[in-house]
């Protein structure tokens, strides 16, 4: 397969975990909404990866600013900091025994500040990626 090919097959991929995301989210699961959006995040940064290193292969991280960092692209503050606080939520995500108490931490109002940067995200990773 051509890396075209998969990398139209991560932002496949990108899109249903977006409407994953958002129907956790609807259902009041904050935290899991957000490790859902760091699915997405991350299947785009790799499909990014890819086209900048012209490679069928991507680094096996989850970690959404060093998938950055190797494409050379440049990133404002604000980026940064929010592709680090991203990274918080894959790591929650992955075990049992945090997610549940990280929920609870999850306000509709704290999720609502990351969705609304996040679309803003997937806009730009997609730009990058045409």
């Amino acid at each position: 397969m051509a890396v075209e090919e998969h990398i139209f097959s991560l932002v496949t991929e990108a899109r249903q975990d977006k409407g994953a995301s958002e129907a956790l989210a609807n259902a009041g699961y904050y935290a899991h909404a957000l490790f859902f959006a760091h699915l997405v995040l991350e299947k785009l940064c790799k499909a990014l990866w890819m086209k900048k290193h012209n490679s069928v292969e991507y680094p096996f991280t989850h970690n959404l600013s060093r998938l950055l960092k190797e494409t050379e692209i440049f990133l404002t503050p604000e980026q940064i900091f929010f592709y680090t606080d991203m990274n918080l939520f894959q790591a929650k995500g992955r075990y049992p025994e945090t997610i549940h108490t990280f929920e609870n931490k999850i306000t509709k109002e704290i999720y609502r500040k990351y969705f609304k940067q996040f679309e803003i995200e997937i806009e730009w990773l997609n730009s990058q990626l045409h």
